[in-house]
């Protein structure tokens, strides 16, 4: 077998880095034959000219605006790599340039959207082994929703509460777990859309009168 990439993606509470963890793992004859290591490719091979790791990012907003930043040279940010648990890379938002502007500074939140997520070997002559993901990151309307539900009252705690406040906060917290339970990549204008409507709502509050 050949080399076979993998990878997840975490992003932090504060939303300011996003880690991209390789997961191919150690080639094993037989319970990893499409792992790193001889016969496949080797990690410390990696040199950044003739075997380069790079990663892809394209970002989609909610109102449809798509981002494509430049090729992420990883050897260059992070390498030389010695070992596949070498194989984790912390971006944040100045890493990501488009056209030599940045997304942001280090200290910025990464946008709330989707990322289709390209990560990529090419060992020379031609060969390139590629995978790519798309995850939806939430992470500012998420901690926008998780303060509102610091704030309702204990009374709720035994259904006594009716307020309309309360009841946006619930439907809102609904919502966003609609939106984690849907998402894949067939769906993706439909993710959008809802992400748009969550982040209308904790920016002008709902119109319903429950």
């Amino acid at each position: 077998m050949a080399l076979s990439l993998s990878f997840d993606v975490t992003e932090r509470n504060d939303n300011k880095l996003l880690t991209v963890l390789d997961t191919t793992g150690i080639y094993d004859a037989v319970t990893n034959d499409d792992g790193w290591g001889a016969p496949n490719p080797v990690v410390t091979d990696i040199d950044g000219t003739t075997h380069t790791l790079e990663l892809d990012i394209t970002l989609t907003i909610s109102n449809g605006t798509v981002t494509t930043y430049d090729s992420i040279d990883l050897f260059t940010l992070f390498g030389p790599f010695t070992d596949v648990s070498d194989l984790s890379f912390a971006l944040n938002c100045s890493m990501l340039q488009s056209g030599g502007t940045a997304l942001g500074t280090s200290e910025d939140e990464f946008p709330d959207g989707l990322y289709a997520i390209t990560y990529t070997y090419d060992k020379g002559l031609g060969s390139v082994i590629t995978v790519t993901n798309t995850i939806l990151l939430d992470g500012r309307v998420a901690n926008a929703l998780y303060e509102l539900l610091r704030t309702l009252p204990t009374d709720y705690e035994c259904g006594q509460c009716n307020e309309k406040e309360i009841l946006d906060i619930i439907f809102m917290k609904t919502y966003l777990d609609a939106i984690h339970a849907s998402v894949y990549s067939a769906r993706t204008t439909a993710i959008l859309d809802q992400l748009g409507v969550l982040e209308n709502l904790l920016t002008n509050v709902s119109s319903y009168t429950w």
